[in-house]
């Protein structure tokens, strides 16, 4: 079987590292928030990005391998955030990345990348005997490459009885004021101890203020002293920050605060979304 530039993307080893990307972005991140979950996208995306770009340019293999560590060094820093902030203002399908330099142990993978593309142009092993045509492999991947992944940091921490949210936050279509209106028989009131988020730019610091409900009955359960901040963004809508909260009931194991934090953090975000 002769080489063909399609060969690249429609082979076992691409699909099953897109297969993993997706999963591990989509469930395995939000079920299990770990060093392993928060690295392993970054590792098979180092397979699959210099991969894709050979098939765009497959006559230039190591300026390729070249180009994917520079472009994910780039993605990787705080020097592309200002260019995410600003596609994601424009853009129809959002993108979002966490800082984190300790990502670019996945530059290691660069020669098992280079490996695979030298194989596949030499031999037919790895290749999916098949006559589909590339788009459909293409299209599903740059999908999954630029759209929005749910940051690592997305999770709950457990302290006892009080639950800490990172990053779980939801855009509304409403003013702050027709939020509150809606939030009023939980008795939400501004609240003036807090603790201070990071705000980005295309916010306005004065914009940002903190809320806490007493008690918030979601779904038959009830959440204590749960924090809250909300803060405008510049075509009118909303982001609803939900920060935290205290949960009475007894956690008897670990499995159990793991239910939990998954549960409470779909629940919260499934209410306000219907806001």
């Amino acid at each position: 079987m002769s080489f063909k530039r399609r060969h690249l993307l429609l082979n076992y080893v691409f699909i099953i590292c897109l297969i993993i990307l997706v999963l591990n972005d989509h469930i395995l991140k939000w079920e299990f928030s770990n060093w392993f979950t928060g690295k392993l996208s970054d590792i098979v995306g180092m397979i699959i990005l210099p991969v894709l770009i050979t098939f765009f340019n497959p006559k230039h293999v190591k300026f390729n391998l070249f180009l994917s560590a520079v472009l994910f060094m780039f993605w990787k820093s705080s020097l592309s955030t200002s260019a995410i902030d600003f596609y994601n203002q424009y853009a129809f399908i959002k993108t979002s990345r966490v800082v984190d330099y300790t990502d670019y142990i996945a530059l290691f993978m660069l020669p098992l990348a280079y490996y695979l593309i030298i194989k596949i142009q030499k031999e037919s092993a790895f290749i999916i005997n098949t006559k589909l045509h590339s788009a459909i492999i293409l299209l599903p991947t740059l999908f999954i490459l630029i759209s929005e992944t749910p940051p690592r940091n997305y999770y709950l921490t457990a302290n006892n009885s009080n639950f800490v949210c990172h990053n779980c936050d939801v855009t509304l279509r409403l003013s702050q004021q027709q939020i509150l209106e809606k939030l009023h028989k939980f008795d939400i009131k501004q609240d003036t101890i807090n603790s201070p988020i990071i705000i980005p730019y295309k916010y306005r610091q004065d914009s940002l203020i903190y809320y806490k409900i007493k008690e918030f009955i979601i779904e038959n359960d009830t959440l204590h002293n749960v924090q809250l901040s909300m803060i405008k963004t510049r075509n009118g809508k909303t982001k609803v920050h939900f920060n935290g909260f205290e949960y009475r009931q007894p956690i008897s194991n670990e499995n159990m605060e793991r239910r939990l934090r998954r549960y409470f953090r779909k629940s919260v975000k499934r209410y306000l979304k219907t806001l």
